[in-house]
């Protein structure tokens, strides 16, 4: 039965936190997730603010006012802010600027209206996250469950995503769960995100919802939420490694989730665990298992899981990964406890500052941390191989192998069980992969995906043929493993029966054939007319990365869509911090397929972003320049 929920149905009691007035400047936190302990100043406009500490200081979340007008510099000692959060309505946060920002744990401002909210990133409150549970139930694929009650008597909700037109038992089960760690807000954007994609009713991602049961947990620890809490609950107790504790000394949250997982285990034992977090690092990451914690087998798979999520994602890159040994403290360490390689399960962190090692200049919003959620659910699915018409995963388990044609099972950046190698002096080798399932008369972007090295072929040829036409698609496979390449864009008309995919072997390197990805662009009208997408895209760049040289690809939709003949097609590279380096196409352009060279030989290494603008419409991909 669905469940709604409304705040009236809990009894909430704030903690009593003082206020403190200096010259009509007043600081307070009483409101839910606020955290302030002490105010100094000797001047009344420099501030030194402290706050309630547990697990170290970092979250903070409080009201100045009587500031309209007033330059106001506020150092908040015990935290590691960098660039901190305000709102005059404490519904919409913008962040400091870097002027604004002059040192750690420092924000200074003259103010425009009487009062203003601060926070370390956008809070995300208890009662925010009622009102869009109440919002998500209306859905028929939600149902809302509660699985117990803190010892603040708030509840411990659960979310279960799924189409109930497909029995669970023919399903895989996903479980995800965010702000174990009450101040880490940016995991529960994410995690917004994540639900919103779920919800969005497209044709794929209900095609996921008949074979995925998605068990979500918003709150892990809603009493440190609701209290303001930075790293524990209400009585002190970090929850996140708490799960190897004797029976006594577990903490109720992490009893109520422990009970919870094994029930749906002892039923089918999860496939997918996450574990959303939030780091001071500016980057996302995962924490991958060393083998020698786990196996080599389960630190491969996390290698799998963790590059499909950084694959063409802007804000996450393979160099922004972390190894851990696991410990049994923390959920992960209970459930291989317990479960071993059954149930890959990962830590997900994310920033509150900026994306990227690389580059540390691509700001944290919660735009972007939804974009997140989103690929998120995409590479969840295709770690789970499953595919659907319009996005389809095609692996070695469909392939046809001919020659003396290795099988390999290890490394950090194959797809699958497994991936094939075929060798350089033999040249009669090949693996074959029949498709079929696909959408008649359509346009679809193909994608590759490989383990690089070295001594592989830096002129492998992939050819798809369909009944009538034949294309190849050449790539190095020495760079870029681990991610899907783009290959170009496959055209089926109306007559179509077949499609395949061949990968040969050559005489310069070894070549690899390990899996492939159609995603569907739109109908076409005809073979003849192939040419003029319906669609307006912009591809990933090739090579990326890239020196000095790389292409930029794009289609303009065809002029029924548009309804006129052409449009302004503008096509600009920027740095990382927004400044236009070149425009590379900037004129009226008729329907089409178009690629740019774009030369960065004048340039220094690093990230740049090249935008598309066709009308009013714009999309924007990032390029890695390394010399």
């Amino acid at each position: 039965m669905k469940k709604y929920i409304s705040l009236n149905f809990y009894f909430l009691l704030f903690i009593f936190i003082p206020s403190f007035l200096y010259s009509q400047i007043t600081f307070d936190a009483n409101f839910e997730s606020g955290n302030i302990a002490s105010v100094s100043t000797n001047d009344s406009v420099h501030f030194n603010v402290t706050t309630r500490e547990d697990i170290g200081g970092r979250w903070f979340y409080f009201r100045m006012s009587g500031v309209n007008n007033k330059f106001v510099s506020v150092t908040v000692q015990n935290s590691d802010v960098t660039r901190a959060m305000y709102s005059y309505d404490n519904n919409t946060f913008l962040r400091f600027s870097e002027s604004e920002s002059p040192q750690v744990n420092t924000f200074e401002k003259t103010y425009e209206n009487d009062t203003v909210y601060v926070a370390y990133y956008t809070p995300y409150t208890f009662s925010y996250l009622q009102k869009r549970l109440n919002e998500w139930t209306q859905n028929d694929f939600v149902t809302l469950d509660t699985l117990g009650f803190t010892p603040m008597n708030l509840p411990i909700q659960q979310m279960k995503i799924t189409d109930p037109a497909f029995p669970d038992s023919t399903k895989k089960i996903v479980w995800i769960h965010a702000r174990t760690h009450p101040g880490e807000t940016p995991s529960s954007w994410h995690f917004d995100g994540i639900v919103q994609e779920l919800l969005s009713g497209k044709e794929v991602i209900n095609y996921y919802l008949s074979k995925i049961v998605f068990y979500l947990v918003p709150f892990v620890n809603p009493d440190g939420v609701y209290y303001g809490r930075s790293r524990t609950n209400f009585n002190g107790i970090d929850l996140e490694s708490n799960w190897n504790k004797t029976e006594s000394e577990t903490a109720k949250e992490v009893k109520i989730l422990r009970q919870r997982l094994t029930e749906i285990n002892n039923r089918k034992v999860i496939s997918n665990f996450l574990n959303l977090h939030s780091q001071a690092s500016s980057y996302c990451t995962f924490w991958i298992h060393t083998p020698e914690s786990t196996s080599d087998s389960f630190y491969y798979k996390e290698y799998e899981f963790a590059n499909l999520n950084a694959s063409d994602n802007p804000y996450f890159e393979q160099d922004d990964f972390n190894e851990s040994s696991l410990k049994s403290k923390f959920p992960e360490g209970w459930l291989w406890n317990n479960y071993g390689d059954k149930v890959m399960a990962l830590t997900y962190e994310t920033p509150y500052n900026n994306y990227l090692k690389s580059s540390n200049t691509l700001e944290v919003t919660n735009d972007n941390l939804f974009e997140i959620g989103k690929r998120t659910v995409y590479s969840i699915a295709e770690y789970l191989n499953i595919s659907h018409p319009k996005r389809l995963i095609i692996d070695n388990n469909v392939a046809i192998v001919n020659g003396n044609v290795n099988i390999k099972f290890s490394g950090k950046e194959f797809y699958g069980s497994n991936f094939y190698e075929l060798p350089e002096n033999d040249t009669s080798a090949f693996v074959l992969y029949n498709v079929d399932s696909l959408v008649f008369s359509s346009s679809y972007s193909l994608f590759g995906w490989w383990q690089s090295d070295p001594a592989n072929s830096f002129e492998t040829k992939i050819i798809v043929k369909t009944k009538k036409d034949s294309q190849i698609f050449t790539k190095t496979q020495r760079l870029n493993g681990g991610q899907w390449n783009f290959l170009g864009e496959v055209f089926l008309g109306n007559d179509f029966n077949s499609l395949s995919i061949k990968v040969e072997s050559n005489q310069t390197g070894k070549v690899v054939a390990d899996a492939f990805r159609l995603i569907y662009n739109g109908p076409i009208l005809s073979v003849k007319n192939k040419n003029l997408p319906t669609g307006f895209i912009l591809y990933q760049n090739y090579p990326n990365p890239f020196n000095p040289t790389t292409t930029i690809k794009y289609t303009i939709a065809n002029a029924k869509t548009l309804h006129s003949t052409s449009q302004r097609v503008q096509l600009k590279i920027y740095d990382v911090l927004g400044r236009e380096v070149t425009t590379l196409v900037n004129k009226e352009q008729s329907p089409g397929i178009y690629q740019v060279q774009f030369d960065g030989s004048n340039l220094a290494s690093g990230v740049y972003l090249y935008r598309l603008n066709v009308g009013n419409q714009s999309q924007t991909k990032r390029m890695l320049l390394i010399k």
